[in-house]
């Protein structure tokens, strides 16, 4: 028995040691690597990756993609405003044989080509585009998720964590119920004993949940469980506009919160659309309070919000000091989505330390943030999350619209904000640590990226 105890950890030691030497030959040959971009793309796409954190599915999803399924759909072409609609008396199928038009559509519904002028910023183009293609959207979220997951198969990733409103922000038009109640508590009671917004509930975890099955079946999984894309794991959060009246909001929020609270499908919930615009700035405070009301109401629902994608030159320093520190505060966010404005954040270091002690991940969008509100390179507050020992993930936010995927991120941030590998494994990580996945499932996805990272360094160090 001893003998084999003696066999059994020299073996274990001998099997360190050789994953320690294959992760220090990977790690030199990164160093050759770091500041060739085609190199490093090749090695970073290998690279098992945690996933994203951050994506929503309307902006993730290809124009492409879309274009193709509106060519053979019935929808009306506008091309005043390159905008389709569902008619059925109208047909697409120009789109397949005229490339110029072809090609226009492509760049009205993405940042293909786009310079900006003083008409039209690249942020103006960019929340544009989402009006003009929104009807494809809500009618074929299965092939889209489809297209979403083989992508990220593709690119080496574990899980995504999507951003939806399966029941087509339906929820909003409840907000009529609650124009003559005052306090929050009677908005949710009101909202409750409502028949048809249970419907609207039970509906959108239906719908969440057609929409996974349709995207499996059509990547062939019940067949072939290795296809592409099937073992890619994925969940959803609900996502609230946060441009729209009150009432509407809160209506929106009670059916996210319910959802998330029945449904194993849905592991959160968000706050979206353009932070740096009026509609969105006058009642921020009111809907982290909002917010904060519901999270005791469902205290088990996870929440990441959007918050502090904000510049110095959008909006006054009064708008900049508050943002991030309510979301977590007040609203209770588990995860910050972009949170660009740290710095001008009130007592910025307290709060990026509290951060740090609650382990309260960031979702970084390098593209993203680039694009939208002009941050970039050392303007970015990466390292400044890192040196504080805030958690950070890497994601690409909408990266059929931005042109972009998951190792264009990581390269983005080895080759402009300088992470080493070590950093990026540490990243890579993250995405699975601050997911809103259950714990078994965490520590199964854990087990699995631990093991494929081990294969992958074997590899290279092989070559």
């Amino acid at each position: 028995m001893k003998c084999n105890m003696k066999n059994f950890f020299l073996t274990l030691a001998l099997g360190c040691l050789i994953s320690l030497s294959a992760q220090a030959e990977v790690e030199h040959y990164f160093s050759t690597i770091k500041q060739d971009p085609n190199a490093l793309y090749a090695f970073l796409k290998e690279m098992p990756k945690g996933g994203e954190l951050h994506y929503h599915l309307a902006g993730g999803a290809y124009p492409e993609v879309m274009l193709n399924i509106a060519a053979t759909q019935p929808y009306c072409l506008h091309d005043a405003n390159y905008s389709v609609s569902s008619d059925k008396n109208c047909s697409a199928a120009i789109l397949a044989t005229n490339d110029a038009l072809y090609e226009r559509y492509l760049q009205a519904w993405s940042l293909k080509n786009f310079i900006a002028t003083n008409e039209e910023s690249a942020e103006d183009h960019f929340f544009a585009t989402f009006y003009k293609f929104m009807p494809v959207v809500a009618e074929h979220e299965a092939e889209l998720l489809a297209d979403v997951l083989k992508r990220a198969d593709s690119q080496h990733e574990q899980y995504m964590e999507i951003l939806v409103t399966p029941d087509n922000v339906q929820s909003a038009s409840f907000a009529n119920l609650l124009k003559d109640k005052k306090t929050n508590a009677e908005k949710l009671e009101v909202l409750k004993k409502n028949q048809a917004f249970n419907d609207n509930i039970q509906r959108t975890i239906i719908n969440g949940r057609n929409i996974i099955e349709q995207a499996h079946t059509l990547l062939g999984c019940d067949k072939n469980p290795q296809a592409e894309g099937c073992n890619v794991t994925v969940r959803f959060q609900y996502y609230i506009l946060r441009q729209l009246a009150p009432d509407a909001v809160f209506a929106m929020a009670v059916n996210a919160f319910s959802v998330a609270q029945a449904s194993p499908d849905f592991v959160g919930i968000n706050l979206v659309q353009q932070e740096d615009v009026s509609a969105a700035l006058k009642p921020y405070k009111r809907q982290m309070q909002m917010l904060d009301f519901l999270h005791q109401q469902y205290p088990a629902v996870h929440l990441s919000l959007h918050a502090g994608e904000l510049s110095p030159t959008a909006v006054s320093p009064a708008d900049l000091r508050f943002h991030i520190h309510d979301a977590v505060t007040v609203a209770h966010a588990e995860r910050i989505g972009h949170g660009v404005d740290i710095a001008y954040e009130d007592n910025a270091e307290a709060l990026v330390k509290m951060m740090a002690q609650k382990k309260i991940a960031v979702e970084v969008n390098l593209t993203s943030n680039d694009w939208l509100v002009n941050v970039k390179g050392a303007a970015h507050p990466l390292h400044y999350y890192l040196e504080h020992q805030v958690p950070v993930v890497l994601s690409t936010d909408d990266e059929g619209i931005l042109r972009t995927d998951l190792t264009r991120e990581y390269v983005r941030a080895v080759m402009e904000q300088h992470l080493d590998y070590q950093q990026l494994k540490t990243i890579t990580r993250n995405a699975i640590t601050y997911s809103f996945l259950p714990p078994d499932e965490k520590e199964r996805l854990q087990q699995q990226l631990d093991k494929q990272l081990k294969l992958f360094e074997a590899a290279y160090a092989d070559r």
